[in-house]
């Protein structure tokens, strides 16, 4: 994966482009405002998480797999974005 990226099409684009060690993602069918949560690890250490709520798409970067497995496992996962994931990983939104 590139170090940077020049837009969130960018990098979408080549997220979705890679065969990575860990895909997964969670079921959010409790969420009342995150539609999905994709995340995807070259190296089984950190890796990308993508959110979707109704109204953007955010990409999270360097997530350590401990903190995906944490979310997954979180009561709600909209407290847990805000306190854990939120300010805390690069982000780039979709525009």
């Amino acid at each position: 994966m590139p170090p940077s990226f020049s837009s969130y099409n960018d990098a979408i684009s080549s997220v979705e482009s890679v065969d990575f060690k860990i895909e997964d993602e969670a079921d959010t069918s409790k969420s009342s405002w995150i539609r999905s949560a994709d995340f995807y690890s070259c190296d089984g250490e950190s890796g990308y998480l993508i959110i979707s709520t109704d109204d953007h798409e955010y990409i999270h970067e360097n997530l350590p797999v401990s903190v995906w497995e944490d979310f997954k496992n979180a009561d709600s996962f909209g407290k847990f974005y805000n306190a854990n994931i939120k300010n805390n990983y690069q982000m780039i939104s979709e525009k």
